[in-house]
């Protein structure tokens, strides 16, 4: 298989090309070699062939309709190729309620003569897109932009495309490879995470454990502390009444031996009656002095 074949298999979407033989046909086909003279006049004629290149394509331009556009011109049109637009731009556009048909923005076309390509390449180039008597094409007014390209045969244009395929290719395996890595580390660094806010939270719990078994032994000891300070408390409070009753009794008794002596030195018609008490015991005395002295 050729590269011009295979490279419209690889890509029949974008790339019109002559119809295939039917299954009866290539059974009854009968596969000779080329002679020297046919394979000299092949090379030829593949050598004459030349290839212009479109640079802005109108919005909505097919295949079909380029092709129809660029026939009758001279020379036979073999091979067109249109690249599509990039699909985040379409998705755009129809998100936004434009409209869903394909969008090509370059293409390339195969003529079989090449001084045919050359010459037509030079007469439409910035002329009106549409055919002479035809005023109301949809393409009316838009401008051919096509060039001839020297030296530039289909076979270069297919090792471009394959050439950007690869490129392609290799830049989503390298990005997919990134992606990887990337999750990789956002999972480890997630993990580790997780298990230093495990150990964060074990050690906050033994702390507060070991602080609420402090605070429970700390308020034992306070209320011992305060326990033994009300007994303490009381107890001085009994001894200080104890040492007062102490002290007050011999003063108390003292009076009481003084005024049983005054009562034993004087003579009384009438003993005033002895309530009890210190107290008593001076209003007793000073009665007794007031008789004495009266």
């Amino acid at each position: 298989m050729s590269d011009d074949d295979a490279f419209d298999a690889s890509d029949a979407s974008d790339v019109e090309a002559p119809a295939a033989p039917t299954s009866a046909a290539r059974k009854g086909r009968v596969v000779k070699p080329l002679s020297k003279k046919k394979l000299r006049d092949f090379q030829a004629t593949h050598e004459n062939r030349g290839v212009c290149y479109i640079s802005r394509l109108p919005p909505y331009l097919k295949p079909s309709a380029l092709r129809e556009m660029l026939s009758g011109m001279g020379t036979e049109v073999l091979r067109i190729y249109l690249a599509l637009e990039e699909q985040s731009l379409r998705a755009k556009r129809v998100k936004s309620g434009g409209n869903k048909k394909k969008s090509y923005t370059e293409g390339w076309v195969e003529f079989a003569d090449k001084k045919r390509a050359l010459r037509i390449s030079r007469t439409l180039n910035n002329t009106p897109m549409a055919t002479p008597g035809k005023r109301r094409s949809f393409y009316a007014s838009d401008l051919w932009n096509i060039k001839y390209l020297h030296k530039f045969k289909w076979s270069n244009l297919t090792e471009k495309v394959s050439y950007e395929a690869r490129v392609k290719q290799d830049k989503m395996r390298a990005e997919i490879t990134q992606a990887k890595k990337e999750t990789s580390f956002y999972l480890k660094k997630v993990g580790q995470a997780k298990a230093i806010d495990a150990m964060e939270a074990r050690k906050k719990k033994k702390a507060a454990a070991k602080a609420e078994a402090e605070g429970g032994a700390a308020a034992g000891e306070a209320l011992a502390a305060g326990a033994d300070g009300a007994k303490r408390k009381k107890r001085s409070r009994d001894e200080a009444a104890t040492a007062t009753t102490a002290a007050a009794a011999p003063a108390a008794q003292s009076e009481a031996d003084g005024l049983q002596e005054i009562r034993r030195r004087f003579k009384q018609r009438k003993v005033a009656p002895n309530s009890g008490g210190a107290g008593a015991a001076h209003v007793d005395a000073r009665l007794l002095m007031k008789s004495m002295l009266g």
